[in-house]
């Protein structure tokens, strides 16, 4: 991929409002809100992100249950208690969304194109300007946007208003990034830890903040890494913020308040945050030097 992360985050907004402007939102959020019994929700690599978003927005705004879901886990799991399946993926035809529609359930798909099967209810958001990008910010924030949208009963002044630029100054050098994390800010923790693997900019450490209590604070006395943390100002964030400055090289502080519209602002933050990473560390989230293994598993459609 070409080396152009600077170009695609001056376009990012442009293309996040070009698509709301721009795509059936009316079709889509009827759709959505057909969906009124437990859903399973699909998506992988950076789709895993907005499954993750469409999960929670679903069983906010439809009040059903919903679990976000790996496509390979549609081999293993029960699905017998659940009535739908929502793909998420920007290319609309892969091997993840194939497993995750071999089944009785009643399929919705929710990408930038068109999928031609017939047992598919395609939501289709629109993409005119089409990102080259081995990490893929608006095939990310787009289709998040078009979820929130509906959360909001069409609010979408409201995102637009939302797309700020984030600007970080820190020492990113460090063993590894421990994103300290939970329930409320799932969306944005997943965001960091599969843009920091994917493109090699940093080793995420994803902790739940309570789960951290119970010795998971080990590996802060022993390297020199950063923390992430997400506060909400609860009594656990201010006695983890009291201390974690002793044990950390620098902990890097990202305010919200828990409510879904927060936690899309929470995910525009650290879109800003990974550029900084990388921006710091010569690297290219658009054009990442990946490892060449790639080639032969991403396709991978056999046995799971």
């Amino acid at each position: 991929m070409e080396k152009n992360m600077k170009e695609n985050f001056e376009k990012l907004e442009r293309r996040v409002i070009d698509s709301l402007y721009s795509s059936d939102l009316d079709k889509i959020n009827y759709y959505l809100s057909k969906l009124k019994e437990p859903t399973l929700i699909s998506g992988v690599g950076g789709s895993r992100v907005v499954s993750e978003y469409a999960s929670k927005i679903m069983a906010a705004k439809n009040g059903i249950i919903t679990r976000n879901t790996e496509p390979r886990d549609f081999n293993y799991m029960n699905i017998k208690s659940y009535k739908n399946v929502l793909s998420c993926s920007y290319s609309g035809n892969n091997y993840g969304v194939e497993l995750s529609f071999l089944n009785n359930l009643k399929h919705y798909l929710l990408a930038s194109k068109v999928n031609d099967r017939k047992d598919i209810i395609n939501l289709t958001y629109n993409c005119e300007d089409k990102e080259k990008s081995f990490i893929s910010l608006g095939a990310t924030l787009i289709p998040c946007s078009i979820l929130l949208n509906y959360y909001l009963d069409n609010e979408y002044y409201r995102i637009i208003d939302a797309l700020d630029n984030y600007e970080y100054s820190f020492d990113v050098s460090s063993d590894a990034f421990e994103i300290f994390s939970g329930i409320d800010t799932s969306t944005a923790s997943e965001y960091l830890e599969s843009t920091m693997l994917e493109s090699g900019i940093g080793i995420p450490i994803v902790h739940d903040k309570y789960s951290y209590c119970h010795g998971r604070s080990t590996l802060s006395t022993v390297s020199n890494n950063i923390a992430i943390y997400f506060n909400s100002n609860t009594e656990l964030d201010k006695l983890l913020l009291s201390e974690l400055p002793k044990y950390y090289k620098d902990v890097i502080i990202l305010d919200y308040y828990p409510n879904l519209f927060n936690e899309y602002i929470l995910l525009v933050q650290c879109l800003y945050l990974t550029k900084y990473i990388a921006e710091s560390k010569q690297k290219d989230l658009s054009g990442v030097d990946y490892n060449p293994i790639v080639k032969k598993l991403y396709k991978y459609n056999g046995e799971l």
